[in-house]
């Protein structure tokens, strides 16, 4: 009675304190999400049904250096080298798991993914293993991997593959092999009984591999010393590989290799005792061995081994006992606490059934418990170590691919990291219980498939006892968000022209990618353009970029007059999230009007893509990016509401017109907002009045004529009657002027409009700072004023352009090749050298010996003066440049300078003149007398007399320094004419 009574109590103890420990957690919600974990570890092709929508295909030509597939396989931890090491180990615990605790997978629907993970890596495996004693056990380098922080999909370092075989042999990387392979043959052999069988076939030639040659296979795969050195040797896989070959084929030969083998597991120092000091990991299974055949056996021996190693990590044994933290966590390394804890709890969850005392066995599963709580949330810090799980999870773990980033710095940007890491266990805390979510903590904020592997089993078992439920709607979906994104500034903008900096900015992460075209559209309003008179065809659109194509003008909204040129980044180049610079690209376009067009025709104020910019970069988004054709970024000018046209009346509805009067009609069109206002004028009888676009009637002959305006969609009408008398009247017609530049016209005599075969005299009248340069239209001369007798209507206008004599270039600064200016101001400079080419942008006025190259790039440079350039820069803004490239010459510069009249052939010279007085060199002896004639740049002739030739000339000190033309003219010709520059 005494007896039983004491059972009861201690069964109820056992349940208070599975009570106590459990806290509450959902364990079922924690192992799905564990096997979800892994599913964001999977490189390769990835399957059809990837739950992880910010994962895609990665690392396809994985083994091509060595001519085979090795694609496939879990990237480590938060890097993308697949260590097979580590990864096997990480396969055969979660094996282990689904035979021995799969109660909790089936009760929480996760045995599917459980079979779905451990398939894909053992499929990789079988790649792996090319011969029957060949194997390859890592593909890319730990150096070169680590060196660039970025995500999966988008790697472009070599990864190269190692191998080892018999002359270089690695019996612990072959015999961790053969047991994972060997467990999952166990896991699937009832619902796939001949995948089952491949991997047990593999197993077997695998461990043979590993008995016959022996050697550490870090020995071999000289990288994976840094990383994952097989410091425990090869033995203790040898004993666990066997283990797992004897439970998956039942042949007592594989447990006597095993037991045979045992004796050879390391000791404590000094000692014949079996290690019992550290913990099952990817390094030494000695302990996994001393549980699973204390269980299988049932052995003394191995009883004691196992319960030697759990007393220690419990409460002691011989007064030894692993450290704990002040809240409760069995620590025995700072790399990677929780795994070392949980997988010794694990251990003990497994052995406790067959422990030697039931006392013993409660133990165990307690201390399973607490340390499983601990990781869950169940310590000081009150915050879960499982990232997505739980309260106050990591956020920032040291994860590349989940971090989502596109600059090369696991600092960021982005500062957060932008994908949840569902159920990847962290390292975890210190010794002292303290942690800090930081992602460049490796230490303690890494992840790895390792990590998770005891840690599933674990929850398994868990769920068996405690139940829980898994998510119903899991995992959470995730918005896509930053991917791609333009930033722009206003390189400059000037009377006739915008200049844009685009940057198009690659961020994807849902899955990072390399798209094939990237294209953005530039929108501008060109309303007071047309109104000025231009037409779309008018607008110039350039580039300084080699590496993009780009459009012409092309209609958006032409009811708004909105149109758009579209940019495209050439194939060849490649806007990717791996860094900085590799993650944006630059374009810098302009579109400008005809540079002498008036300042009037050009308002960057009304165009889509300018607004809220200035000369500071920022993300904008009147500037839409569309990636593969694809609209990804910003948005485009919304199209006008279209108000149909419900009338048209014209007015007058009656007019008498005598022969050659006019009459201007006027068509009103209803409602007065309608969209296109716009009419069509026709005469019922064009020989007897005429009617223009305007709707300007002109009597012809006498009669009568019906004059119609019809409205742009051709739904209305409206008429007016017009008579024409017999009387004949003088015609008359109009003058228009313009101006380019800046000036006036005047009209002589005044108004506008005359009759026919009136002479009017026009003049023009350049401003400040500018000369007259010739007519254009009706008169095409350089004679000012002019004539023009008036037969018809015609149009005149005068050109002006800025002055060569201004600011500083009474007195131009030389400078040598290569040479440049930035910035506001206004300069003159004296070139001697060789210039290759010029290149300008931002300027008011760029000019080279009197010729106009402002904001342009040119290899076609305008006649030496002298021997000389020169050039005068007018900058309004701090981002004005000039620049002219080239290299100086000695030779020319010394025939600039020189004052040796055989230098020259018919020229005058010094040029520039600075003493008042130039000599005349005539190279034909039969001209001994010249007429030497100046000229301002106004056209205005400032001195003209006889001279000798080849004799010195004076020129009076009134007339003012500045640049002239010269001629020297014989009295059959002129042998000398040039631009003369007057200091």
């Amino acid at each position: 009675m005494k007896k039983r009574c004491s059972l009861i109590a201690a069964m109820l103890l056992m349940v208070s304190l599975k009570l106590t420990y459990a806290q509450n957690f959902n364990y079922a919600e924690a192992l799905q999400k564990s096997m979800f974990f892994y599913e964001c570890q999977r490189s390769g092709q990835l399957p059809a049904d990837n739950r992880v929508t910010w994962r895609a295909n990665s690392a396809l030509t994985d083994g091509s250096d060595v001519g085979h597939d090795l694609t496939g396989g879990w990237y480590d931890a938060g890097d993308h080298v697949k260590f097979n090491f580590p990864m096997a180990f990480s396969a055969t615990m979660l094996a282990w798991g689904a035979i021995d605790f799969a109660g909790g997978y089936n009760a929480s629907g996760q045995m599917k993914y459980l079979k779905s993970n451990l398939r894909f890596v053992n499929d990789y495996f079988i790649r792996c293993h090319t011969a029957p004693n060949e194997l390859y056990g890592q593909v890319g380098n730990g150096g070169t991997d680590h060196a660039w922080w970025g995500s999966a999909e988008v790697m472009t370092m070599s990864r190269p593959s190692y191998k080892i075989d018999q002359t270089h042999p690695g019996s612990d990387l072959a015999g961790e092999t053969a047991a994972a392979m060997a467990a999952a043959s166990i896991v699937f052999k009832t619902d796939d009984p001949t995948y089952s069988a491949t991997l047990l076939s593999h197993a077997i030639q695998l461990y043979n591999f590993a008995d016959n040659y022996r050697g550490k296979y870090s020995s071999a795969i000289t990288d994976a010393a840094g990383y994952y050195q097989s410091f425990s040797g090869y033995n203790d896989e040898l004993v666990w590989g066997a283990i797992w070959l004897y439970r998956a084929t039942g042949d007592a030969a594989w447990l006597a290799k095993a037991e045979n083998y045992y004796a050879n597991l390391s000791s404590e120092p000094q000692s014949t005792i079996k290690s019992f000091k550290w913990g099952l990991a990817w390094d030494d299974k000695s302990y996994g061995c001393y549980a699973l055949l204390a269980k299988l056996t049932g052995k003394a021996q191995y009883k004691e081994d196992i319960e030697r190693h759990l007393d220690y990590w419990t409460d002691g044994y011989n007064g030894q006992r692993i450290t704990y933290t002040p809240g409760g966590l069995a620590f025995l390394d700072v790399w990677g606490a929780l795994r070392y804890a949980i997988n010794t709890s694990f251990l003990a969850t497994y052995y406790k059934d067959v422990a030697t005392t039931t006392a013993k066995g409660t133990k165990y599963y307690n201390f399973a418990l607490r340390q499983m709580n601990y990781a869950l949330g169940s310590n000081p810090g009150n915050r879960s170590f499982v990232c997505g799980f739980g309260n106050n999870p990591p956020a920032k773990p040291h994860h590349r691919t989940a971090h989502g980033c596109w600059s090369n710095n696991l600092n960021g940007p982005p500062a957060a990291t932008r994908h949840t890491l569902y159920g990847a266990l962290v390292g975890g805390p210190g010794n002292d219980d303290a942690y800090t979510d930081d992602r460049s903590n490796y230490v303690n904020n890494e992840v790895a498939c390792d990590y998770n592997a005891g840690f599933s089993g674990l929850l398994s078992k868990l769920v068996e006892d405690y139940g829980g439920t898994p998510l119903a709607n899991f995992p959470v979906a995730e918005t896509p968000a930053g991917e791609f994104l333009i930033e722009a500034r206003l390189n400059g903008s000037g009377n006739t022209y915008t200049e844009w900096s685009v940057w198009v900015n690659n961020h994807t992460a849902w899955p990072a990618r390399i798209a094939s075209k990237h294209t953005f559209r530039l929108f501008i309003d060109i309303s007071e353009g047309l109104t000025a008179g231009y037409t779309p065809a008018s607008y110039v659109v350039s580039s300084n970029n080699t590496d993009v194509s780009f459009t012409q003008l092309k209609p958006w909204d032409s009811v708004q007059h909105i149109y758009y040129t579209e940019v495209t980044f050439n194939s060849s180049i490649k806007i990717w999230p791996g860094g900085q610079g590799e993650s944006r690209k630059e374009s810098q376009i302009r579109i400008r009007l005809p540079y002498e067009a008036n300042a009037a025709a050009w308002n960057p104020a009304n165009d889509w893509s300018s607004k809220g910019l200035d000369g500071t970069l920022k993300e904008v988004s009147t500037i839409p990016l569309y990636v593969d054709n694809v609209l990804v970024y910003g948005s485009t000018p919304t199209p006008a509401v279209v108000i149909p046209v419900t009338g048209v009346s014209v007015s007058p509805a009656t007019a008498s017109l005598d022969i050659n009067n006019t009459q201007q009609l006027t068509a009103t069109v209803t409602p007065s907002n309608a969209t296109n206002k716009a009419v069509n004028w026709t005469s019922s009888a064009p020989a007897i009045a005429t009617v223009s676009n305007s709707g300007l009637v002109t009597a012809l002959a006498a009669g009568k004529a019906t004059i119609t305006a019809t409205t742009a969609d051709g739904g209305f009408t409206s008429s007016s009657s017009i008579t024409v008398t017999s009387v004949v009247v003088p015609k008359q017609y109009t003058i228009t002027t313009a101006v380019t530049g800046s000036g006036s016209v005047a009209l002589s005599p005044a108004g506008g409009t005359y009759p026919e075969g009136t002479q009017v005299t026009v003049t023009a009248t350049p401003a400040t700072g500018y000369k007259f340069s010739n007519w254009s239209g009706a008169v095409s001369d350089t004679i000012n004023p002019a004539t023009i007798t008036v037969n018809a209507n015609v149009s005149i206008t005068a050109n002006f352009t800025p002055t060569t004599n201004q600011g500083n270039c009474s007195n131009p600064s030389p400078v040598t090749l290569p040479f440049k200016q930035d910035g506001v101001g206004e300069y003159c400079f004296v070139i001697s050298g060789n210039i290759s080419y010029i290149n300008s942008w931002n300027l008011t006025l760029l000019e080279i010996n009197g010729v106009n190259y402002t904001n342009t790039w040119s290899n076609s440079l305008p006649a030496r003066v002298n021997g000389n350039y020169y050039v005068h820069y007018v900058g309004p803004y701090g981002w004005s440049h000039f620049e002219a490239n080239g290299t100086a010459s000695a030779g020319r510069t010394a025939m600039a300078t020189s004052t040796v009249a055989e230098k020259y052939t018919n020229a005058v010279y010094p040029n520039p003149v600075t003493q008042h007085s130039f000599a005349i060199r005539v190279t034909d002896p039969a001209i001994t007398d010249v007429i030497v004639t100046l000229t301002d740049m106004s056209g205005k002739v400032v001195l003209k007399k006889s001279a000798k030739a080849n004799t010195t000339f004076t020129i009076e000190p009134s007339i003012p320094a500045g640049i002239y033309h010269v001629d020297v003219s014989s009295k059959k010709k002129t042998v000398i004419s040039t631009k003369l520059m007057i200091q």
